[in-house]
């Protein structure tokens, strides 16, 4: 639900925003979310005994000349009670300019460690099929077998070693 609503604020920004701008909001926003990290920071802001003008003031207390149509938005989710939103509006907002850039980032999960060398030939091959520049990652967690993730416009590639067995053996006893 709460994607959705962040959706419709994303889209009026985009709308009403230069890329340079959105960029912008987009750093403050990302900043603002890392604070909903902290426990105590997150429950101020949801607190109904806090008044908004509060809220407004812990938010932009620490940022030097905030862009305004940034200042307006969180007055306007400060008015509406949707503070709590911030975090699906950074995440949107940073699917937008990805979208709007046709530069998209991903993650490769796999079983060992890949060299810089095999994550760019799988980010040249991706960039070629999408028409649109892909960074990738390595992932911490492991995969069984290899898996490439870019969330942005839906791809999910995997490879897993386990799945491959479990075919092998269908094919082999449909054989049969």
């Amino acid at each position: 639900m709460e994607e959705l609503i962040a959706k419709r604020y994303v889209k009026a920004l985009v709308q009403s925003a230069s890329l340079d701008e959105l960029q912008e909001i987009e750093n403050y926003l990302q900043a603002i979310a890392a604070l909903f990290k902290d426990w105590k920071i997150k429950e101020i802001i949801i607190s109904p005994e806090v008044s908004a003008q509060e809220k407004l003031d812990l938010l932009l207390g620490g940022l030097k000349n905030p862009n305004k149509k940034f200042v307006n938005l969180l007055q306007l989710l400060a008015q509406k009670r949707r503070l709590s939103l911030i975090p699906y509006l950074a995440k949107e907002l940073d699917n937008q300019i990805a979208l709007m850039k046709k530069s998209f980032k991903g993650r490769v999960y796999s079983e060992y460690d890949l060299s810089d060398k095999e994550i760019a030939q799988i980010e040249e091959a991706l960039s070629k099929k999408i028409g649109a520049e892909v960074k990738l990652k390595q992932a911490s967690e492991k995969y069984d077998g290899i898996k490439v993730e870019v969330d942005t416009v839906g791809i999910e590639i995997e490879f897993s070693k386990t799945k491959i067995k479990k075919q092998i053996i269908e094919n082999i006893l449909q054989a049969i």
